[in-house]
C-alpha cells in the first residue's frame, strides 16, 4: 500500500469505480432524508459516511495522480448534476445538511477546508509506511467526531461549554469512537502488534477529545485530523 508519484499508465477502471463511490457516498443523504431523519442526524451520519470513505479512498490506487484524476472527474460530474434544475445535486445536499437552513454556505466553506486539509495530510503521508496516518486521522473524524454528536446530542446530560456546548457523554463517545477508529486503521495496516501501540492509541484518543472539546463550530473537521495526524507522526514515525 502507498501512493507513488511516478508517471504511469492510468488505471481508468479503478478511477471510474472511485468516482462512483464518491457519488454514492454523497447520495446517502438523500436516502437518510427519505427515512425521515432530522436535519442534524442527516448531517452527522452523512459526515460519518463521507469521512469513512475518505479514510480508505487512497487504498483504491497505486498512483497519486490517479487519485487526483478521480477527484477531478467526480467534481466535474457533481457540478454538472448541480447545474441541472430537476437535480440540483449540491444545492439539495447543502440545504439538507447545513446546520442552519438559511445559511448553506457554511457547509460549502466546511467542505472546501476539509478537502484542502485531506489533500495536504495525504500528500505528507502518501508513502507505504506512512499511509496509516491518513486512514487513522479520517476514521477519527468519522467515528470520533461522529459518535460525539450522535451520543451527546440526544443522551448528553452533563453539560459544559468552552466555545460550543458539549457534554461529558459526548466527549466520552469521541474517545471511544476515536479509539475504535485507531484500532481499525492499525488492524488494516497490520500494526496492532507494534510495541507500545495500545498506550499510544490511548494518548491519541485523549488528544482527539481535547481538540474536539476546544474546537469552534465546524473547525474540528480541520483541527481534529491535523492533531491526530501530528500525534501519530510524533508517536510512531519520528525517530
Amino acid at each position: 500500500m502507498g501512493l507513488s508519484v511516478d508517471i504511469a499508465p492510468h488505471n481508468w477502471l479503478m478511477i471510474s469505480i472511485a468516482v462512483l463511490i464518491i457519488l454514492a457516498a454523497l447520495s446517502t443523504v438523500f436516502i437518510l432524508k427519505m427515512l425521515g431523519l432530522e436535519r442534524w442526524q442527516i448531517r452527522k451520519i452523512g459526515h460519518m459516511i463521507v469521512n469513512a470513505v475518505a479514510a480508505f479512498y487512497p487504498l483504491l490506487f497505486n498512483n497519486f495522480f490517479d487519485l487526483i484524476i478521480s477527484l477531478a472527474i467526480a467534481i466535474g460530474v457533481i457540478l454538472i448534476l448541480s447545474a441541472i434544475p430537476p437535480i440540483w445535486f449540491l444545492q439539495r445536499i447543502f440545504k439538507m445538511c447545513s446546520r442552519k437552513e438559511n445559511f448553506p454556505w457554511e457547509l460549502f466553506i466546511n467542505a472546501i477546508l476539509m478537502g484542502i486539509t485531506m489533500l495536504l495530510i495525504l500528500w505528507f503521508f502518501k508513502e507505504e509506511d506512512r499511509l496509516f496516518v491518513f486512514t487513522a486521522a479520517y476514521l477519527t473524524v468519522s467515528l470520533g467526531d461522529g459518535l460525539g454528536e450522535m451520543i451527546g446530542r440526544p443522551f448528553g446530560r452533563l453539560k459544559y461549554k468552552i466555545f460550543n456546548q458539549k457534554s461529558v457523554e459526548g466527549s466520552l463517545a469521541v474517545f471511544v469512537g476515536t479509539f475504535i477508529g485507531l484500532i481499525i486503521a492499525f488492524g488494516v495496516y497490520q500494526m496492532l502488534g507494534l510495541p507500545g501501540v495500545w498506550w499510544k492509541m490511548v494518548v491519541v484518543a485523549i488528544i482527539a477529545v481535547t481538540i474536539e472539546a476546544f474546537s469552534f463550530s465546524f473547525i474540528d473537521n480541520v483541527t481534529l485530523p491535523v492533531a491526530v495526524a501530528a500525534s501519530l507522526y510524533l508517536l510512531f514515525l519520528l525517530h
